[in-house]
């Protein structure tokens, strides 16, 4: 790969590959670490020719989670929660409207089950495919859609019993 492809993958690819890392560890600063890993990792094992980048970088992420926890003994995330920054609005009053919504959304998302968030981010965030998150993860297109329709029904309940206005 040349230089200016990788600069064209990173621009296009790191914040989803942040924002699905960042699901899963709860670490800005890990999250970081392990996207620029997963950059690097496959920038020495690509040729040109190679699967979908996106899918790749996207597991790359999430191999390289799972062997942080191996190394770690700890399942455990973190406190540090800064996801909010996703969005920003106009003027000061609209921020910190699209901050509380993100806020009551973010705590909603924080408590679904580990699968259920992890499907959520790789949907909406990493703008992926039903078909590419059961490649993914493993699993088939029906059971992902069964699992995204059950996240989006707890988030759903849980937004709703918070407050949150459609």
């Amino acid at each position: 790969m040349h230089r200016d492809i990788l600069e064209q993958l990173y621009v296009r690819y790191y914040k989803p590959a942040f924002l699905y890392t960042l699901s899963l560890c709860n670490d800005r600063g890990l999250a970081e670490d392990i996207v620029a890993d997963a950059f690097v990792k496959l920038y020495l094992s690509l040729s040109d020719h190679q699967s979908p980048f996106q899918y790749l970088l996207l597991r790359t992420c999430k191999n390289l989670w799972i062997d942080h926890l191996r190394r770690q003994k700890r399942n455990a995330p973190s406190e540090n929660d800064p996801l909010r920054e996703i969005a920003d609005g106009d003027t000061p009053e609209e921020r910190l409207l699209q901050n509380e919504r993100l806020s009551v959304l973010y705590h909603c998302m924080r408590r679904l089950p580990e699968a259920e968030r992890e499907i959520l981010v790789l949907y909406y965030f990493a703008n992926l495919r039903l078909k590419e998150i059961a490649q993914l993860l493993r699993a088939t297109p029906g059971s992902v859609k069964t699992r995204m329709f059950r996240a989006r029904r707890n988030l759903k309940k849980m937004l709703e019993d918070n407050g949150y206005e459609f």
